[in-house]
């Protein structure tokens, strides 16, 4: 690769690695904010503030259904500008809302958004990325994710602080425009080359079924779903949970957040910095703090406890999901990335609206504490079929490699 072609890819990832910053920087406020905006400024109930992270996730799953497989691979940078733009109009409608209606409306909105942004910028980072150095461009685009959340908490900490909740949507909505400017530059940069046919649904069925039968991913796919649980419980519920068991105020949560994201990006800048031989290991690793975190969390009424909970689950945010999203995205064809990665993030849609209600309504009849002894199971139950299908899938690498 000629020194020409490094420094355009250096600069396309650096405006990449940009927009991505931004983007969830933003995205994370709605899911952080938007709660906390319904609960103690509109007074909805637990049920209700549930269903807005239902809702996003409603959004994002119709929009992997309709949209993404479908998207060809060289349309890919434009799709991701005109949903981020959708997102900035969302963001700045929000600071008008004056009924848990319009905010479950435009939560449905927001989803819908990111439903698109998020898989396809995944794509776009696979394909600028050498294939020698994919598995850090990756760590590097995820590092930057866990950048955008501590710098997001940490202002939304600061807002909520000095001013009112509502602000934040009126910085945020800035923050959003800036990502939407920066991909629509970067989008006409990015060019890339593939057959311009539609893909129909029949070759969407066909890949998906292909990459569902290989262990590895599956191994990637049932661990990062049972990740879910806890992100889920902090994003949501968090700074409710804090300020019920523990007297924190939303705003002293945000900076909480902030060391467990802090916790994330070192994790992030490790796997993007050092070439990482035994992944497995990392990975397993990685289950076993997210069931103690999680655990601690709801144990006992220390904050301390609770402190060490969530570093403890800081360690597994930064680990399990770029991982898993290597593994995913040497599973198939470069071509067919956009069609993988939706079925990847279409299960995790699944799963990110039915556990938030699902957890709403149990805090609701009980309490939240009791909702994350009765969701541990399930978390667990994720983990064991995460490693028994990558266990089977290393014995039957070396079964084919016996035969060879």
């Amino acid at each position: 690769m000629n020194n020409a072609n490094s420094k355009l890819i250096f600069i396309n990832l650096i405006m990449l690695l940009s927009v991505t910053f931004t983007m969830r920087a933003s995205t994370n406020m709605l899911m952080t904010v938007v709660p906390v905006f319904s609960k103690y400024v509109l007074l909805a109930n637990l049920i209700f503030v549930g269903l807005t992270a239902t809702l996003y996730g409603i959004g994002a799953l119709i929009s992997n259904i309709l949209i993404n497989g479908r998207v060809n691979i060289s349309k890919t940078p434009k799709m991701i500008t005109l949903f981020l733009f959708i997102m900035t109009a969302s963001i700045f409608a929000f600071i008008f809302t004056k009924n848990i209606y319009e905010v479950l409306v435009l939560s449905f909105i927001t989803g819908s958004s990111m439903g698109v942004v998020q898989p396809l910028l995944m794509t776009v980072t696979n394909i600028i990325s050498p294939p020698d150095k994919r598995d850090r461009y990756i760590a590097a685009y995820t590092a930057s994710l866990s950048l955008s959340l501590i710098f997001g908490v940490l202002l939304q900490g600061y807002v909520i602080s000095f001013l009112t909740i509502r602000y934040a949507f009126v910085i945020f909505f800035f923050i959003s425009l800036a990502s939407s400017i920066l991909m629509l530059i970067l989008s006409g940069k990015i060019k890339i080359s593939s057959e311009n046919k539609k893909i129909g649904f029949r070759e969407i069925l066909s890949k998906a079924s292909y990459s569902l039968k290989q262990g590895k991913v599956l191994f990637a796919m049932f661990g990062n779903i049972s990740y879910a649980f806890p992100f889920i419980l902090l994003l949501t519920y968090g700074s409710i949970m804090g300020r019920e068991y523990y007297g924190i105020n939303p705003d002293i949560f945000f900076y909480f957040l902030a060391v467990f994201f802090s916790i994330s990006f070192a994790s992030r800048m490790f796997l993007s910095l050092k070439t990482v031989k035994n992944r497995d290991i990392i990975m397993y690793a990685s289950f076993i703090l997210s069931i103690a975190g999680y655990a601690m969390l709801g144990l006992t009424d220390y904050i301390y406890v609770f402190i060490i909970g969530l570093i403890f689950l800081g360690i597994p945010h930064g680990t399990i999901y770029p991982i898993s999203s290597y593994y995913i995205a040497t599973s198939i064809d470069i071509k067919y990335l956009n069609i993988v990665y939706s079925v990847f993030t279409f299960i995790m849609d699944v799963i990110f609206f039915f556990i938030p209600f699902v957890f709403g309504l149990i805090s609701d009849l009980y309490s939240v504490r009791m909702a994350i002894y009765a969701t541990i199971f399930p978390m667990a139950a994720l983990i064991i079929a995460s490693i028994i299908f990558n266990v089977k899938s290393g014995t039957q690498s070396k079964g084919t490699a016996t035969k060879l």
